[in-house]
């Protein structure tokens, strides 16, 4: 039998409902050791010998250790807790180069700030005493504000069967251009992302297939959204699986009005960094005759008990509590029994 016939009856067995997976198989070639399969035109497919060899550049981080090249990241909280001061103190410090709270920026980067809510002399007054604090300014170029405020229509719904709103953000970006930002803000998806409902995988599809394309162009995307009355994010969790990072903020235990921007960072998901690193801690944003401070402390014993058990009453393992929270077995379980040692 020719190859030629030979592919013609694994066609005919394909057909028929008994077909075995031995007559599927592609034929070996005279001389060869393995199938030759093509790749489906249009996509790459590895084989073993070039998935374990090929070399592609190693992701840098933006901010280490939390924001890495092409990254997805959520920063979530209830209104009113400080995520837009959260969100402009990163953009801030990854356009200038500058450390924030304790993470450390390696280089200047590009930015893009998409804003759908505040207005622009609200976000003018926050940017100028927070860059007044650094004695610093971004390069021309490197922090770049599309807001919604200064266009006559806003801006279109980015998760509208219409492209036109991502495709703007797309333009804005200078997307596969000399100047591509590398690092986008969206704050906040309630203002930017009005189609369907937030509970429905359905309605969010089209922003993430637009966010994963972006990673594909190396361009890391940091999404602001709210929190719901039970304190975790709004809508659906389909949402967080492709997520390098979640960062939630919550108001401190004792909060006042008078504290301004006060709140405790924790972390909800951190992939790649551990430990330390992953610890929760309290920041707090203050300005003084136009010039914005920041500052920032560890969080007392007290609140990772609580956090621990109500991770556990919510029906986590040990195991996964330290994979959430950072730390090892024996930590959670001390922890649990509120600082001692079990015994």
């Amino acid at each position: 039998m020719t190859t030629v016939q030979a592919a013609a009856t694994r066609q005919q067995d394909a057909g028929r409902p008994n077909a075995s997976a031995k007559s599927l198989r592609p034929a070996l070639q005279p001389g060869s050791s393995k199938a030759s399969i093509p790749a489906p035109p249009g996509y790459v497919i590895l084989d073993w010998d070039e998935w374990s060899t090929k070399v592609v550049p190693r992701r840098k981080k933006i901010m280490e250790p939390i924001i890495p090249e092409k990254g997805l990241v959520e920063i979530f909280s209830k209104r009113g807790v400080g995520k837009t001061f959260f969100s402009l103190g990163v953009a801030i410090a990854v356009a200038t180069g500058t450390d924030f709270l304790r993470w450390k920026v390696p280089c200047p980067r590009r930015v893009l700030y998409v804003d759908g809510e505040m207005a622009f002399a609200d976000l003018q007054e926050r940017v100028n005493w927070m860059v007044a604090g650094l004695k610093v300014q971004p390069k021309p170029g490197f922090l770049r504000l599309f807001a919604a405020d200064l266009q006559e229509q806003g801006i279109p719904d980015l998760a509208s069967d219409d492209p036109s709103g991502r495709e703007a953000v797309n333009k804005a970006l200078d997307l596969g251009g000399p100047t591509q930002a590398d690092l986008l803000i969206l704050d906040n998806l309630s203002t930017l992302t009005r189609t369907g409902s937030e509970n429905t995988d359905d309605a969010w599809a089209p922003v993430q297939d637009w966010l994963l394309m972006l990673r594909r162009h190396r361009v890391t995307v940091l999404f602001v959204h709210h929190a719901g009355k039970s304190g975790t994010q709004r809508g659906t969790s389909k949402r967080e699986d492709p997520l390098d990072t979640v960062i939630k903020l919550c108001q401190p235990k004792g909060y006042k009005e008078s504290d301004g921007s006060r709140f405790e960072i924790h972390f909800e998901k951190h992939r790649g960094f551990f430990g330390e690193d992953a610890e929760p801690f309290e920041a707090q944003f203050r300005e003084e005759n136009n010039v914005g401070y920041w500052d920032m402390k560890s969080l007392p014993k007290s609140v990772q008990i609580q956090q621990v058990k109500e991770l556990a009453a919510a029906g986590n393992t040990v195991r996964q509590i330290g994979s959430l929270v950072g730390k090892s077995k024996s930590s959670v379980q001390r922890l649990l029994t509120g600082g001692r040692q079990p015994s």
